[in-house]
């Protein structure tokens, strides 16, 4: 039917329209390219799910700009305290693990309420979610077989399953009721060995949990962030350059360790978003954070590669205690001067968590550092100042 027509939903930045299923796809899978967005640790990346999947709807429903920002709200309220209800023990989560199953129901959430469903249908679309969500894959088959692919954490796919059963629910079709609930439900097959239901609801309205989201600071993986911020302390306070620094160790949790964080040559810019001596040797470098850090001049530079052989990743039982108990992805640099003297830095909240923010002229420089890349100066700074406005004039109207 018309769904499936091309001409509804926007690609960005191609120029192109498609089905709101494979835009949201298309637009997911680019969002999530550089590791550079936004999550929660040991839960998942929701931007590249949430906001594409309520644009491609968005644009199929004509709905109005606060509608989109309440299916925006809704998604991310129930993905994450989906998320926070199934997630497995570590020791389970080494067996078999991926964040795209739970994050799928943020998809079917946006696009179930710009389509105005019901709850009879709205509890449908749940139940046909679930029978389409994706494989837990992305740890089982991906981390531990270099080189890495897209489907590193399996942003995209989940929109294309949430958006069609959504669809599916509007035209009647019918799904599993109970897909949340029991000993057989939807955590067992998104490979947990539990479920706390009362997560569901726990503050729900006064609790928001995007409100914790954290925002990156550098194009690179999360676990990566609190290492990174640790070498500049420690450059900063000395005043080193890269060429006064002999050795840098880094002490961090198991699953750094495990998943090969350690990855000396990357084979691309995958596999360079996971490997701490990559990102650690940019950095030393001064290279400003940028979609610029998978470019081949900074990607094959012979400087960059003889950096990287100064790291070294270590477990350290202190940062691995607070990863699995609090989930914080810290890290404690130990930086070994050309001079022989020794510096020491430990950070616990990575700058861009919730507990450590990105201040709002930080969050306009990464934006700016973004788009310059597609836009030009006038249409960058037009966008920008047209969504603050656009926001505040929502905050006046709540």
């Amino acid at each position: 039917g018309d769904v499936h027509a091309n001409g509804i939903a926007t690609i960005v930045g191609a120029g192109k329209r498609t089905a709101p299923d494979r835009a949201a796809f298309v637009n997911g899978v680019a969002a999530n390219a550089l590791d550079y967005d936004g999550g929660v640790v040991l839960q998942g990346h929701y931007g590249g799910t949430v906001i594409f999947a309520t644009l491609a709807m968005a644009e199929l429903t004509k709905c109005s700009g606060r509608e989109f920002v309440e299916a925006v709200i809704a998604a991310y309220e129930v993905t994450t305290r989906i998320g926070e209800a199934t997630r497995p023990t570590p020791e389970y989560r080494r067996q078999v693990s991926g964040y795209g199953p739970h994050q799928g129901f943020a998809a079917a959430v946006a696009a179930g309420r710009l389509l105005k469903l019901d709850v009879d249908r709205m509890v449908h679309a749940f139940g046909i979610y679930g029978t389409f969500a994706p494989l837990p894959s992305s740890a089982q088959w991906n981390w531990r077989n270099r080189p890495l692919t897209w489907t590193k954490d399996m942003v995209a796919w989940p929109s294309v399953s949430g958006i069609n059963a959504a669809l599916l629910a509007e035209s009647g079709f019918l799904g599993p009721r109970t897909i949340l609930e029991g000993d057989r439900g939807f955590w067992r097959m998104q490979a947990s060995d539990r479920f706390d239901p009362a997560m569901l609801l726990e503050g729900l309205g006064t609790k928001f949990n995007m409100l914790r989201l954290y925002f990156k600071a550098y194009p690179t993986c999360r676990w990566n962030q609190a290492a990174l911020d640790a070498v500049l302390q420690i450059m900063t306070r000395r005043g080193w350059r890269e060429r006064d620094v002999a050795a840098v160790q880094v002490g961090v949790a198991r699953a750094l360790v495990d998943q090969q964080f350690e990855d000396y040559a990357p084979h691309n810019l995958v596999d360079a978003q996971f490997s701490l001596p990559y990102a650690i040797s940019v950095v030393m470098h001064g290279a400003k954070a940028g979609p610029h850090w998978y470019e081949p001049a900074l990607f094959d530079s012979p400087k960059i590669h003889a950096t990287m052989k100064k790291v070294t990743v270590v477990l350290d039982p202190e940062i691995e205690r607070l990863f699995v108990e609090r989930r914080m992805a810290g890290a404690n640099v130990r930086v070994t001067g050309a001079d022989g003297s020794v510096e020491i830095a430990r950070v616990d909240h990575a700058h861009g968590d919730a507990e450590n923010p990105l201040t709002d002229d930080e969050l306009n420089a990464k934006y700016r550092a973004a788009t310059k890349v597609a836009l030009d100066d006038d249409a960058c700074e037009k966008l920008l100042a047209n969504t603050v406005i656009e926001n505040y004039a929502y905050e006046l109207t709540t």
